[in-house]
């Protein structure tokens, strides 16, 4: 696979994903939470993001497998590595806690940019439209390679 391609992949599968994904958990903890600019409930907010952000990546695994195969450059495979959750148990908890720190930052910059109507109205439904369309071409450039119909046709001849 071409780097460009690579890259591609990578923006629209894994990176804008990510940010929107960021970007919801921030607007989610403002809409729900009253006085969400409290430290403790920006804090647990944050945990809570973290959480869901480690389930997020576990989905995106076998894309990651399949794409970090393809990647001779080191700085590339260290991106592509930071979205994996399958590595030794120190860097699981770093990877763990920069989400922490990430997601805090996500809830304090929406609270920031976004007045409350926004943050209650339609920001989310904005998020998720990125993030539909993002997949969507991240899925479309790398279909055949990405897909699991090529496992399988190999497999049955």
């Amino acid at each position: 696979m071409k780097m460009r391609r690579i890259m591609l992949v990578f923006v629209f599968l894994l990176l804008i994903p990510y940010i929107c994904s960021l970007a919801i958990i921030g607007i989610g903890y403002n809409a729900l939470v009253l006085h969400s600019s409290d430290p403790f409930r920006t804090l647990v907010g944050a945990l809570t993001g973290a959480i869901i952000m480690l389930a997020i990546k576990a989905t995106v695994q076998r894309p990651l497998n399949l794409l970090a195969g393809d990647i001779y450059d080191s700085f590339l495979q260290q991106l592509l590595r930071f979205f994996s959750i399958r590595r030794r148990p120190v860097l699981e908890i770093a990877n763990f806690f920069l989400d922490l720190v990430l997601c805090t930052l996500a809830t304090i910059f929406i609270r920031w940019l976004l007045p409350l109507d926004w943050i209650v109205g339609t920001s989310t439904g904005f998020v998720l439209l990125i993030m539909f369309i993002s997949t969507c071409l991240g899925a479309y450039i790398e279909y055949d390679n990405l897909s699991i119909d090529a496992e399988l046709k190999k497999e049955q001849q």
